[in-house]
C-alpha cells in the first residue's frame, strides 16, 4: 500500500477514520473525522499541533478507503509542502551563546555548514519557533521571518532559532534539529529538538 496526501484511511481493528495532511519518509500528519460533528477536527482550527503516526505503522495498520484532495484553503493552512524536519546536526548543541550575525554563526559552525547545505529549506514568509525549556517542556513561541522575505535556508533558520533558544538552558544531550509541530494562528510552527524528533525519527 502507498499513502498519499489527502488519503482517507480506516484503522484495521477500529472504526477511526483519518485523513493525511502531511507525509514524508518517516511519518504522516493526519486529521481525525469527528463523527458527532460530521467534520474533520482541524477544519476550524487556526492553531494546532498535528496528530502524527510513524509511516510504517500507518502502512501496517490502516487501509486507504478513498482520496479527498486538500483544497486551496487547506493547502495554505496546513502547508504540506514544508519539510517535517530540517537543520539537523549531530555534532552541534544548543547553547546560551548568541550570534549577532549569520557570518559569525557560520564561522563557529565551520565545516558543519556543508551538512546544512544539503538539507531542506522552508519556503514560508514566517515560521513560529517553539524553544525548549530546561526540563523537557517548551517556552513561549517566537515568530521568525527570513531575510529575503520568502524562504529560510537551513543555515539561516538554525542561526535564528539558536538565538531564540540561547535564552534557555535545555536537557538535550545529542545534536540539534528543527521539527514541524503544526500551525500557530495559521503560521507553520516548528519545535526545537535534538538529533531525533519526539517520535524518535532520525534524519542523519
Amino acid at each position: 500500500m502507498r499513502i498519499n496526501l489527502g488519503d482517507v484511511l480506516k484503522e484495521n481493528d477500529d472504526k477511526s477514520i483519518i485523513r493525511i495532511i502531511g507525509i514524508d519518509d518517516y511519518e504522516v500528519f493526519y486529521d481525525s473525522w469527528w463523527e458527532h460533528d460530521e467534520s474533520w477536527g482541524l477544519s476550524k482550527s487556526r492553531s494546532a499541533s498535528f496528530y502524527r503516526l510513524e509511516k510504517m505503522f500507518c502502512l501496517n495498520n490502516y487501509t486507504v478507503i478513498r482520496n479527498e484532495p486538500l483544497n486551496e484553503k487547506e493547502m495554505l493552512k496546513f502547508s504540506p509542502h514544508l519539510p517535517h524536519r530540517t537543520s539537523n546536526l549531530i555534532n552541534w548543541s544548543w547553547s546560551q551563546d548568541g550570534f549577532s550575525s549569520i557570518e559569525s554563526f557560520k564561522i563557529k559552525l565551520g565545516n558543519l555548514t556543508n551538512n546544512l547545505k544539503l538539507q531542506k529549506s522552508i519556503k514560508s514568509s514566517k515560521v513560529v519557533i517553539i524553544p525548549l525549556g530546561p526540563n523537557g517542556g517548551y517556552k513561549p513561541k517566537v515568530t521568525l521571518t527570513p531575510d529575503n522575505g520568502h524562504s529560510f535556508c537551513p543555515i539561516e533558520l538554525l542561526w535564528k532559532a539558536h538565538n531564540v533558544q540561547a535564552k534557555y538552558k535545555t536537557n538535550i544531550e545529542s545534536g540539534v534539529g528543527i521539527y514541524r509541530s503544526g500551525i500557530s494562528n495559521k503560521i507553520p510552527s516548528y519545535y526545537l529538538g535534538g538529533r531525533g524528533d519526539k517520535a524518535g525519527c532520525f534524519e542523519l
